[in-house]
């Protein structure tokens, strides 16, 4: 069966939550209830978009733009794919099922996600993975892959997890992570793994600069990057190619202000 098929027939005036329309809340729906149902702002699915019958499992959002925001939030099984942009809180707290983003992603995607896949073809804005203001913890499980560049203080807060970033990444990349691994294949800005706790910072490229509390440990050679290479290369392989594995890495422990339990690990 086809997927259910949301149109936008042009962009909205202002920002629009979807967080509304994922796959558990369409399901046994038709396309005239689909479009009936109101969203926050206070008009409905059908002012906005042409809606297409198919299977809820999979919901296709075409023309998207970077004023539809929380698109797949909270959402817990099935598939959504994107055709386009999308804007900020892309799969906030998302704790399964995977969303696609055929574009770019605006600021907090993947924030507090649990579990499930998004991956994004294009760029991600500030605070990819990290934390909403007020929270204690970012990205706490799952896998969010960003093909492109990322704004500031991705991964800031992350707590567990997989973030894969394609590109670049902006300033304090990994501040005050918690657990989890980062990987970047381009550049990252000012300070990466400010207040880094725990977790691991994985570098394609030597960085400019690194904080003053991590201490140099040396080159290694170590087993969790062959089980990593090998995930992406089943998994991921988009990203797989961007990783020089078969290298040593040198690696540095801290953030030594925060108990240095924390590693920037940078191909050598």
């Amino acid at each position: 069966m086809t997927a259910l098929t949301l149109t936008l027939r042009s962009p909205p005036a202002r920002s629009m939550d979807l967080s509304a329309l994922i796959p558990e809340r369409l399901a046994g729906l038709g396309a005239m209830q689909i479009g009936a149902l109101p969203l926050r702002d206070g008009s409905c699915v059908a002012d906005f978009f042409d809606v297409m019958d198919g299977n809820a499992q999979h919901v296709v959002i075409r023309n998207g733009c970077d004023r539809l925001t929380h698109v797949g939030a909270a959402m817990r099984s099935g598939t959504i794919t994107v055709e386009g942009d999308c804007g900020a809180y892309a799969g906030l707290g998302l704790n399964g099922g995977r969303l696609n983003v055929a574009g770019n992603a605006g600021d907090f995607a993947g924030s507090g996600m649990k579990a499930g896949m998004i991956r994004i073809s294009g760029n991600a804005g500030d605070f990819a993975g990290g934390a909403l203001a007020g929270d204690r913890q970012g990205m706490r499980g799952g896998i969010l892959a960003i093909q492109g560049d990322v704004g500031d203080r991705a991964g800031e807060r992350m707590r567990r997890g997989l973030l894969l970033v394609g590109g670049n990444a902006g300033a304090y990349c990994a501040a005050n992570m918690l657990a989890g691994t980062i990987f970047v294949a381009g550049k990252v800005g000012m300070m990466p793994g400010f207040s880094l706790k725990r977790g691991t910072l994985l570098l394609a490229c030597v960085p400019e600069n690194l904080p003053v509390t991590f201490q140099d440990s040396g080159e290694h050679a170590l087993l969790f990057l062959t089980l990593l290479e090998k995930q992406l290369e089943r998994d991921h392989q988009a990203f797989a190619r961007f990783l020089p594995f078969g290298r040593k890495v040198r690696r540095y422990c801290g953030d030594l202000a925060w108990g240095g339990t924390g590693e920037i690990l940078i191909f050598c």
